[in-house]
């Protein structure tokens, strides 16, 4: 009897190993196999594990480093020029285009080159116009056609020489151009 119940015994032990293969059985498989299973281990950084034991720390952890990234696009976009289309019509300083107090801005400053006309725009606002360059509103235009933020009249010096009847037929042939350009913040 004691050598049926060593032989069952020893019968038993050999069909157990045979099912749970010792050889492939390593500390490192065991650890890999906890770490596969166990919920609380997240990937919180960029190749860096980190065990956290509540799950609640993993959730927080999680929202917290979207936050970061929502954030971190929101500078990239704020730092990125914003380009839109302008429509540009021109004028000149002389009377007959501008109110009764002559060619000056309603800031009541000289016209200048690089000064554009625009009604919604803040007043100093720095805009950068494709074949233009840089030009800052610092004038308002009439409200029928200038009460939109992508319509400017540029104004255009007088260059040397030139009567009132040049002047105001050179401006005219510029007509109506749409370029691209942004608000330089």
């Amino acid at each position: 009897m004691l050598k049926g119940k060593r032989l069952m015994c020893l019968l038993s032990c050999t069909f157990l190993f045979n099912i749970y293969n010792t050889s492939t059985v390593t500390p490192l498989h065991a650890l890999a196999t906890e770490v596969v299973e166990d919920n609380n281990i997240e990937m919180l950084h960029e190749n860096k594990l980190q065990l956290i034991k509540n799950p609640i720390e993993v959730q927080y952890e999680k929202i917290k480093q979207e936050e970061l990234e929502n954030q971190k696009e929101l500078e990239n976009q704020k730092n990125e020029p914003q380009w839109q289309e302008f429509v540009l019509t021109f004028y000149t300083s002389l009377e007959s285009e501008n109110s009764s107090a002559g060619g000056v801005t309603c800031q009541n400053k000289r016209l200048s080159r690089g000064g554009v006309a625009n009604n919604v725009i803040p007043q100093n606002t720095k805009l950068y116009l494709e074949g233009y360059g840089q030009v800052i509103v610092n004038d308002k235009g009439s409200n029928k056609h200038f009460s939109v933020d992508n319509r400017l009249d540029v104004f255009i010096e007088r260059e040397y020489g030139e009567n009132d009847t040049q002047y105001a037929h050179r401006v005219n042939s510029y007509g109506i151009q749409k370029v691209h350009g942004y608000i330089i913040k």
